[in-house]
């Protein structure tokens, strides 16, 4: 499950765009290597992604599981 947070991101690391095989939204990627501090998932790497349709959310999702339900377009 992904969560969504409002930020706003001035650094960027990526323009690629992908899209949710489920739903078919549209996201940019911002970064993929992103560390969980969080104490019991402490080192796990996530995926920070903005939708076009929502653009002052960023969202976050486990890397693995970014790149199962995503595909680069």
């Amino acid at each position: 499950m992904a969560v969504s947070i409002s930020l706003n991101m001035s650094i960027y690391m990526s323009s690629k765009k992908f899209r949710n095989k489920k739903n078919q939204n549209i996201y940019e990627l911002v970064r993929d290597d992103v560390i969980n501090a969080t104490n019991a998932n402490d080192g796990q790497v996530m995926v920070l992604y903005k939708s076009e349709k929502y653009p002052d959310k960023i969202f976050v999702r486990e890397k693995s599981e970014f790149y199962i339900k995503f595909e680069e377009i």
